[in-house]
């Protein structure tokens, strides 16, 4: 049985600029969007990662994470 698709929204704050690396620890099986770029899919089992975060899609401050999860749900995002 499949479980719920779930959407999660957080802030990520950015100080400088420059390419970053997104994590998502604990998480299943879904699709990420920071500032309204869509960064791809993602999928627990591997083999990445990471996303990549190109420079320009991240602004100074705080950067909207939206989370699209369709199995479950980890507990924190990180952006390297």
């Amino acid at each position: 049985m499949r479980t719920r698709d779930a959407e999660y929204l957080g802030a990520v704050e950015v100080r400088g600029g420059g390419d970053a690396a997104l994590e998502l620890p604990g998480w299943t099986r879904g699709f990420v969007w920071v500032n309204g770029f869509c960064l791809g899919r993602f999928w627990g089992v591997g083999p990445q990662e990471s996303l990549f975060v190109p420079g320009p899609v991240l602004r100074e401050g705080a950067n909207e994470v939206w989370v699209l999860e369709l199995e479950g749900a980890g507990t924190c995002v990180r952006l390297a």
